[in-house]
């Protein structure tokens, strides 16, 4: 790349960072649909945000019904291009920065969407800048493909843009890992449910099950969960006991009002790929719960029978459905539970390696339901997304990272995550991350440095340039 685009980024790296700071401050949670806004007016505010930046930079920008959007560089009946979201997950609890401030302390910018997927975002946004500004001769167009609903795994933007729009014929995913993915898990989403007879008042003594509440999101390792109880006095004491044998009683606390007391466990959010690096409250609590008697009777035995499936469980063999293969090993995450008026309810979030049928996958599913009487439903199924690793592109892709790194040693990677790619022909993810280092996706304090917008950016331009010239 020559020293003319280096210089332009250098000379933007204080606008990234605003702009940067500006589109975290807009909480763009998928939200309730209108008219105008198809997933809700916070989202329809980043889209607008984006857009009104685009023509402020004198690119041609569509607006495809505020679904999706392009904002163009350059007139060539062919194209490649770069395809980003601009929802987010919700916060949650635990941030000791404000989640949607953009505050910038020590070199680093916090906010949800930091680096997923907003991050990135205004990396690719200032990387077409800067290409464009200096002048270099294309023989494609670029575009930036902006989707406002990729969180909920169903791509509903995306999918809309492709009936509507002219989808390029190759180009990079930024939402995930360098030097390129070349293989992403298959995403199966799926509940299990039961209803209970209502009972009234406490039965003997003890504690009564009123309600369990646990979660965020299904792409995201639970970070709190609760549960209360109608206790006595002696159910009340019971609880205390049973919570100080925890292992990892530092994460409980109690809180009680009248007859009532509420277990709150707080565990550590991630990734719902990569659910062995969080600490999943709903699993910490069902553990608990299998050492506690309570009321009703029948409520317990499926709490218990929960527990001892799921408890301790990330990679399926409670569930008898533990795989892997060359992608990868198959994950399960508990992403959302809930107990009241007599249902219960957990959501559950599973990253099969690509040689898992779904259809056996949904069977043994099924089957472990029976076999505690509950019902399973099958939510969603997203197919696996799967490119040679020695494919030109791939190849190509790494070649770019190296020159920027000088790592030599990360080669493309499988992983558990859910980008556009598996729903795009010749779209590889490539980063925002490096392998030496944490995902930082759906975790508290998410965050960028300024000094990695900036390298991004620098890569990213690069890439573009490789494929559009």
């Amino acid at each position: 790349m020559t020293k003319k685009i280096h210089d332009l980024l250098d000379s933007y790296q204080a606008e990234m960072i605003e702009n940067l700071q500006k589109l975290i401050r807009i909480k763009s949670v998928v939200g309730e649909s209108s008219e105008n806004a198809p997933f809700g007016e916070n989202i329809q505010k980043s889209l607008e945000f984006i857009l009104t930046l685009g023509k402020e930079k004198g690119f041609e920008c569509i607006n495809f019904d505020n679904y999706a959007c392009e904002i163009n560089l350059g007139q060539a009946a062919e194209s490649i291009g770069a395809v980003l979201h601009l929802d987010v997950v919700p916060e949650g609890s635990g941030w000791t920065h404000d989640p949607y401030g953009g505050e910038l302390a020590d070199g680093k910018i916090f906010g949800r969407g930091a680096v997923d997927d907003k991050g990135p975002l205004i990396a690719v946004f200032y990387a077409c800048c800067a290409i464009k500004e200096s002048g270099l001769p294309l023989t494609k167009k670029i575009k930036q493909i902006i989707g406002t609903n990729e969180e909920g795994g169903v791509f509903p933007c995306i999918r809309y843009y492709k009936e509507q729009g002219e989808v390029p014929g190759a180009g990079i995913v930024p939402d995930s890992w360098f030097p390129a993915v070349f293989a992403e898990k298959g995403i199966l989403d799926f509940e299990y449910t039961k209803q209970f007879d209502k009972v009234e008042g406490i039965e003997k003594v003890g504690l009564r099950l009123q309600d369990l509440n646990g979660g965020e999101a299904l792409n995201v390792v639970a970070p709190e969960a609760r549960a209360t109880f109608i206790s006595d006095e002696a159910g009340k004491k019971l609880l205390r006991q049973t919570l100080e044998r925890q292992k990892d009683s530092h994460r409980f606390s109690l809180s009680e009002q009248g007859d009532s007391i509420t277990v709150t466990v707080r565990g550590k959010s991630a990734h719902a790929s990569t659910p062995e690096i969080g600490v999943n409250a709903i699993g910490l609590l069902l553990t608990m719960m299998k050492d506690l008697p309570f009321h009703p009777a029948d409520l317990q035995r499926t709490i218990h029978h929960l527990a001892e499936k799921l408890g301790n469980d990330h990679d399926g063999t409670g569930l008898g459905i533990n795989s892997s293969d060359h992608t990868g090993e198959l994950t399960n995450n508990i992403g959302l539970m809930s107990y009241k008026d007599g249902n219960l309810m957990l959501r559950m979030n599973i990253r099969s390696p690509i040689t898992v049928d779904p259809e056996e996958l949904k069977n043994k599913l099924d089957r472990e339901a029976r076999s505690m009487r509950m019902e399973c439903r099958i939510m969603n199924y997203n197919p696996h997304f799967y490119m040679p690793a020695d494919d030109p592109l791939i190849l190509m892709l790494t070649r770019v990272y190296r020159s920027f790194t000088g790592d030599m040693e990360s080669k493309s990677r499988t992983n558990g995550s859910g980008s556009y790619a598996r729903i795009l022909n010749n779209f590889v993810p490539f980063g925002p991350s490096f392998q030496d280092e944490e995902l930082c996706f759906h975790k508290q304090d998410e965050f960028i440095s300024c000094e990695r917008l900036l390298l991004l950016s620098k890569i990213y331009a690069e890439a573009l340039y490789q494929l559009a010239k």
